[in-house]
């Protein structure tokens, strides 16, 4: 007999047609995107201008990452609004903004830790093996250390979507007991929905530094100048599109998993 008190685990999450839904509501509406997108891209590019004029010495330092950050939650935020709450608003507040950097950040630093904590580990621990088999393990290691930060760091990401609607409810510690049983389709299904964006950018950067690092006779023309410029934008849109899809992805978990609080929990 079974025990009544005893947590059931929660129904399987139909990944396929998660995946189906991400993709289908943003290229049903792309539209919205685009305006999220293309308002995002131009602050990108002001900023990162700015800051080439400005500081100089910081466009490859914690500047050009901080924008980063800003632009790439601004579109998350822009996008999780969409999809929960069909808001058409490409801006959100500055405290929303600011939490959400904040918060997304602090979502990141367990599965961070045990990178950089289990890497070094491992490697002392294999000293003793010999340098192809030593390389061999620890890459493998390595890559699973990484599986299992972005795993850790998926069971804390359901708080981002509640960030962006303002649901205080939502914890980190509800975040990590509502995904219980779907940590593995969470995270195939947080790799699978930007598979294609990323090989997108991946495309683009290697024809970029292929024509960084093609040969002239008298200096780049005005040609080279066109495409460097166009496939940047497109590299900004391609990263707008793989936030979206992931933020698109959070939004659905959120609806499908979130709970109602049924005791008080402390927030962030």
């Amino acid at each position: 007999m079974s025990d009544p008190n005893a947590s059931a685990m929660p129904a399987p999450l139909p990944l396929s047609r998660l995946i189906e839904t991400v993709y289908g509501r943003l290229f049903g509406d792309l539209g919205v995107f685009m305006r999220i997108a293309l308002v995002w891209t131009g602050i990108a590019v002001l900023l990162l201008v700015a800051l080439g004029i400005l500081a100089p010495q910081a466009w490859d330092g914690p500047g050009e990452s901080f924008i980063t950050a800003v632009v790439g939650a601004g579109t998350a935020i822009g996008w999780h609004r969409f999809v929960l709450r069909e808001e058409r608003r490409a801006f959100s507040g500055p405290n929303t903004l600011a939490r959400y950097v904040l918060l997304a950040f602090v979502a990141v630093l367990p599965g961070a830790a045990i990178l950089l904590i289990g890497t070094p580990t491992v490697a002392v621990l294999l000293r003793g093996l010999g340098d192809r088999a030593g390389a061999t393990v620890i890459t493998t290691v390595i890559i699973l250390l990484v599986a299992v930060g972005a795993a850790v760091t998926f069971r804390f990401s359901l708080i981002l979507p509640a960030v962006a609607i303002g649901d205080r409810s939502m914890t980190f510690r509800r975040s990590w007991a509502a995904t219980r049983g779907n940590v593995a389709r969470i995270f195939v299904g947080g790799i699978v929905v930007q598979i294609p964006p990323w090989l997108g950018i991946g495309l683009l950067a290697w024809l970029l530094e292929r024509w960084r690092g093609a040969p002239r006779a008298s200096g780049p023309g005005i040609g080279d100048y066109v495409f460097a410029i166009i496939a940047a934008l497109l590299l900004l849109l391609l990263s707008a599109l793989a936030t979206a899809l992931f933020a698109g992805f959070l939004s659905e978990l959120y609806l499908r998993l979130r709970q109602d609080p049924q005791d008080p929990a402390p927030t962030l």
